[in-house]
């Protein structure tokens, strides 16, 4: 463990004894955690067509369910498992969902005999947690499952996104790093197209542009697509996964300081936020008596701007680590061109079922390291005078298999997270009403009070649902809460 160079001449690390500064500020410096983020696939069904009889009665009972969901603007129960929500994709119009785990989408119509009947997305959280493996396997056998009643089995299977990332302290000066002058002298890549985007800030002297999005190719591609971005942003401004920052903590790759900060913002939806965080850390476990009085009376100036914040935070209190997010998003096309050589040369694990369609994916998960090292030597590379420079070199020497995660202690965190996001909702709703009602000078429990003795029987409907409008908050919550069988897993030797 170490602290970085910029946090130990900050003001507020002097005043520490050593034990606090690591307590607060260490971290694993120049870390890197390996994943992959996304998978979609395709299923196709064995003989399957168009007005397929043995599948009238599923369909059927999908559109029924997606009525029904439409009506009531909430996903619907179709087995213990699944899920039918509102979502569609393309011409999936049904898709039955694992919540936070994965969706899985079908048409009932086939335009040609290309088209797959099944799209399969797995989604992040369940792929850090659990890893790849397990979510392949699960997500595949739950389709077999759906489909086992009617004598219909899977007959082949086609890879349509994979992405490679790793999320990283490595970069502390984006700035620098992407600028016009370092891009040109290191940055070696195929790609034929680039952009970049960030935030403007000001300060008395001048205007501050950061750098928090760096991207090479274009989205809508169907090969490869890269991107180098501020994660610990979007995760704050989006207000999701907010899994992150605990497994980022587990792993070292941010400090307690860091996670207090990144908390507080993610709450409010605002990475400006950090800011005052950073007074409220100080006035929590500061020891100067002088520097936390003018830190409460800001924090409690109802007049106080982020713009205050910051010029206060800045004169005590150290930056927080940035974490970037290196993300390469491979495409069909992209392994198109090879398969050849997925097909005949390679190799799944020993334990693998060599006969199940969805072996061609395990064949590209197993064999990840493959991709990896093309996508990050040919694809891109940062070097000088042909040598990796040490970030990135320590990027392509990371060990897929890396990655730990003690999936009981982040599920519970998440859960908590998520519980401080929707009290704080609440609180904010609560302020609003009372604000529309004019009553300015009442506390909370009087405001709340307020709202409950005026639902009326003008809210009969409403309150009629509150009981299925919670059971249906179970389902999509479900795998948020429920104590998993073991309490860890190697996420990086699944993933």
């Amino acid at each position: 463990m170490s602290v970085r160079i910029e946090v130990q001449r900050s003001s507020f690390f002097k005043e520490l004894d050593k034990e606090k500064q690591e307590k607060y500020f260490g971290i694993i410096r120049n870390k890197f955690l390996p994943s992959i983020d996304n998978i979609y696939y395709s299923l196709f069904l064995s003989d399957d067509r168009n007005n397929n009889l043995t599948l009238e009665p599923f369909f059927e009972l999908l559109e029924d369910l997606k009525k029904k969901s439409l009506k009531e603007y909430e996903p619907q129960k179709f087995d213990n498992d699944l899920l039918l929500d509102i979502k569609s994709y393309s011409i999936y119009k049904f898709c039955l969902s694992n919540p936070d785990l994965f969706d899985i989408f079908i048409t009932n119509y086939l335009p040609n005999d290309e088209t797959p009947r099944i799209c399969v997305q797995v989604r992040a959280y369940g792929l850090w947690t659990h890893g790849a493996e397990k979510m392949l396997e699960d997500s595949y056998n739950q389709v077999c499952k759906i489909f086992e009643p009617f004598g219909i089995t899977i007959g082949s299977c086609i890879e349509n996104r994979i992405d490679y990332c790793y999320h990283t302290n490595a970069i502390t000066n984006p700035e620098k790093m992407f600028s016009d002058e370092n891009i040109s002298k290191h940055m070696q890549t195929s790609m034929k197209s680039w952009h970049q985007s960030g935030r403007i800030s000001c300060t008395d002297e001048a205007l501050v542009l950061h750098k928090d999005y760096f991207a090479l190719g274009n989205r809508k591609s169907n090969n490869v697509f890269i991107r180098i971005y501020n994660k610990a942003l979007e995760v704050v401004e989006m207000g999701y996964k907010g899994f992150f920052f605990d497994l980022w903590y587990q792993n070292n790759l941010i400090s307690f300081y860091d996670n207090y900060c990144l908390e507080k913002a993610y709450l409010k939806k605002n990475y400006n936020y950090i800011y005052k965080a950073k007074l409220m850390f100080y006035v929590e476990y500061g020891t100067d008596e002088e520097i936390k009085t003018k830190y409460k009376e800001a924090l409690e100036n109802p007049d106080s701007t982020y713009k205050d914040f910051k010029t206060l935070a800045n004169e005590h209190m150290p930056d927080i680590t940035i974490v970037t997010n290196v993300e390469f998003e491979t495409k069909r096309k992209f392994y198109y061109y090879s398969d050849d050589f997925i097909n005949h040369l390679l190799k799944t694990f020993d334990y693998r079922d060599k006969s199940l369609p969805i072996r061609r994916l395990y064949k590209i998960i197993d064999n990840r390291r493959i991709f990896v090292d093309y996508l990050t030597s040919k694809v891109l590379n940062f070097s000088e005078n042909d040598e990796y420079l040490s970030w990135w070199r320590r990027l392509r020497s990371t060990k897929l298999e890396g990655l730990k995660v003690d999936i009981k202690l982040l599920r519970e965190y998440s859960k908590e997270l998520d519980d401080k996001v929707v009290k704080q909702k609440l609180i904010n709703d609560i302020a609003t009403n009372a604000v529309y009602d004019n009553s300015l000078h009442t506390n909370f429990e009087e405001d709340a009070s307020t709202i409950l003795s005026n639902l009326n029987d003008n809210h009969a409907y409403m309150l009629s649902t509150y009981r299925t409008k919670k059971y249906q908050k179970e389902k999509r919550l479900k795998n948020r809460k429920k104590n998993p069988a073991h309490g860890s897993a190697q996420a990086g030797s699944d993933d």
